[in-house]
């Protein structure tokens, strides 16, 4: 009889390890920007996850991952910025993350957050997989940040990442947009230690540099490929990104 508790115990022991570790190996909604319709995965698990196959859901618009990006994983704390081709609403609306396109499905559903209101086509969903409280929304302003450690749900670990942690570069602005020759690029304030990074349509990073300017600076995108990009500035006040066309 003690053998059977004993191997049961271990049993048990095992099942948690298991289910504890599928938690964590998971791909999440790390930021979500509607005004430039970009979106960040990021990996908080403890193994490579492949996202290539991964669906964005916008109830009723849909689109593959891979169709939006040139990365095809994600390694354990590494993440991608992604010009997502389906739009999301400023004021309210809902996101999901699906590991295929079986939408209905919360064995599918990896992540998902709703804000501006709460009874979204994909809630339920969600309140089924365990990661929503149903009639719960962000009501911070966007864009979103997600703040747990990635077993962490619901409304709670949202935040804004807009006036209030935008000391310096709240109000981005780029201008001429679209532009053929030079962007211009305006923050409220001047940066001393900051990073600029730019991220084509397929979420490829095609610029990376330090920058040090005040409230104005230059850039020179004659030689670019025309389409769309995401301006990235970060500095130790926070980040922002906005969405660039070239002409």
């Amino acid at each position: 009889m003690k053998k059977n508790y004993f191997l049961k115990a271990i049993l048990l022991f095992t099942v948690a390890v298991f289910s504890y570790s599928s938690l964590m190996a998971q791909v999440r909604i790390a930021k979500l920007d509607p005004a430039s319709n970009s979106v960040t995965l990021k990996n908080f698990g403890s193994s490579n996850v492949p996202i290539s196959g991964y669906w964005l859901c916008n109830f009723p618009a849909y689109a593959q991952v891979s169709t939006m990006t040139s990365v095809t994983s994600l390694n354990p704390g590494e993440e991608v910025n992604i010009a997502s081709s389906i739009n999301f609403a400023v004021a309210e609306g809902e996101f999901g993350l699906y590991n295929t396109n079986s939408f209905g499905s919360a064995a599918a559903m990896e992540d998902y957050i709703q804000w501006g209101n709460a009874n979204h086509q994909r809630e339920s969903v969600a309140v089924a997989k365990g990661i929503w409280t149903a009639n719960t929304f962000i009501n911070v302003a966007p864009p979103f940040e997600y703040t747990g450690n990635g077993s962490q749900n619901g409304v709670s670990f949202w935040s804004t990442l807009s006036v209030n942690e935008f000391k310096e570069l709240n109000h981005l602005n780029l201008y001429p947009n679209p532009s053929s020759s030079v962007l211009n690029i305006q923050t409220q304030g001047s940066i001393s230690n900051g990073t600029l990074e730019v991220f084509n349509i397929l979420g490829k990073r095609t610029l990376s540099q330090f920058i040090i300017f005040n409230e104005v600076a230059q850039i020179d995108v004659s030689n670019w490929n025309s389409g769309v990009y995401l301006i990235k500035i970060s500095s130790e006040n926070g980040e922002e990104t906005k969405r660039f066309v070239k002409q």
